[in-house]
Order: C-alpha cells, then structure tokens, then sequence
C-alpha cells in the first residue's frame, strides 16, 4: 500500500471521528475543520458514502452516520437493547399466534433481521437473524423507510442500484413506493403481500424510541393460507411494537 492510500485512510478516518462531537455535517464543515481542500473532502465523503459509512440527508445536505459504523465488530448498542428490552416480548407474542415475529433495523436500502422470536410451526420462508433484504419489498422495511430510520428513504431515493423484484408482487417503481410509505406513515404499520416470498404476508409495525426515532421495526410473518382475520395480526403488531417503545 502507498503512504498516498495510508493518508487516504488517516483522512477518512478522521472524518468519521468528528461524529462523535456532532451528528451532521457538511462537506464545507468538514474541510474548515479538518483543514482539508473542499475536493479532498468531497472525494473522501463520496467513498464513504458509497462504502454505506454515511448518507446525505436531501433537505438539509449535510451527511449522517449509517448504522454500519456501529455494526462493524461486535453488536450495535440499539440491537443489545432490542434484545433486553424486546427478546421476551416478541417470544410471547410468537407463542400467543404461534407465528414467526422478528425485529429488523436498516442499513443503507436494506432490513437487516436482528432479533426473531419461532413458534411452535416453522415456515421455511421466514427471516433468520442476519438476513438482509431489500427495503422497499419487506413489511419492516417499509415502516423503516416510511420514517426514515437512520436516513434509508434519502439513501433509496438517492441509490443507484436497482430495485430488486423478489416476485411478482414487489414493487419497484419508487413512486409508487414513495406513496406507499406516505399511507403507512399515515397509518401506522404496513403490509408485504408476497412481495419477498410466494405465500408469506408480513404484517409490521414501526418501533420507536424516547424521542420518537424509529429505530426499527417489527413484523409478523403469516403464510397467507393462515390468515383469516388481517386485523387480528395488524392490532397484534402494532400493539406489540408500542409495549416494546414503551421499555425504551
């Protein structure tokens, strides 16, 4: 490696230290603090941008931190307080529907599955822990973008990969998601109808925490078969995602 790709490296990292004093920053900001050119700065934020480490936020301009940061090493501070404050909550809810319940968090455009509760019955088609998958097509996915968690709605919007078509159901037109995720901000959860895998419905709920962030999101995986009363796992959901917010 060059001393050229070793500074690079100090330079980046030095970018990434300053969101411990302040959670937004600007390119300007940066270069007036860090004494770099406006073009080294700006080069620096398009890699980490593009490595997942930070997102613009459209209205403001200025860039956060993703959850990757956090996630690199061993677990993020909100998972391990997911699963103190949720693990046992979600296990009653598995056992009472005798469903699988399981909690997602987002990074970048995808739901990545961090805690799961199993039922009794197993459905081969539900998310382990660890599982990623697009945003847009899954029930948590969508209440994580309706909200923004940790800017994933900017990164979609701004995003230059394709939307993946898991079937014949998912939705790729970001349009007609953008009004979607208008009508579940509205009204409070959102439903995947087959849109990740044939014969699964997801039903979820946004989770939040004591300022009202939605740090992620909740969801009930049914096989469609199964359901005979969509309002029964709606409440169920909802119900669950506000006793877990209400631990934080």
């Amino acid at each position: 490696m060059s001393n050229g790709s070793i500074l690079s490296v100090r330079k980046a990292l030095k970018i990434l230290e300053l969101y411990a004093v302040k959670p937004a920053w600007s390119i300007t900001e940066i270069s007036e603090e860090l004494t770099y050119p406006t073009s080294t700065a700006h080069r620096l934020m398009m890699t980490l941008e593009e490595a997942g480490y930070i997102y613009r936020e459209n209205e403001t301009k200025k860039y956060y931190l993703t959850i990757k940061p956090y996630l690199i090493g061993s677990k993020t501070e909100i998972v391990s307080q997911l699963e103190k404050r949720a693990q046992s909550v979600i296990q009653l809810l598995a056992q009472e529907i005798n469903e699988s319940v399981n909690i997602s968090i987002a990074q970048g455009i995808y739901a990545i599955t961090v805690l799961k509760a199993n039922p009794e019955r197993q459905f081969s088609a539900v998310p382990n822990i660890g599982d990623k998958r697009q945003a847009h097509a899954t029930s948590v996915g969508k209440c994580l973008l309706a909200y923004n968690s940790n800017g994933c709605f900017d990164q979609l919007l701004n995003s230059q990969e394709a939307l993946k078509a898991y079937t014949a159901r998912t939705i790729t037109d970001k349009s007609v998601i953008t009004e979607e995720l208008k009508t579940i901000k509205k009204q409070g959860y959102a439903v995947d109808r087959e849109e990740v895998e044939e014969g699964l419905t997801c039903f979820g709920a946004p989770i939040f925490d004591e300022m009202n962030h939605c740090i992620a999101a909740i969801s009930i995986s049914v096989p469609t078969f199964r359901i005979n009363n969509e309002e029964t796992f709606i409440n169920k959901v909802v119900q669950t995602a506000s006793e877990i917010a209400s631990k934080f």
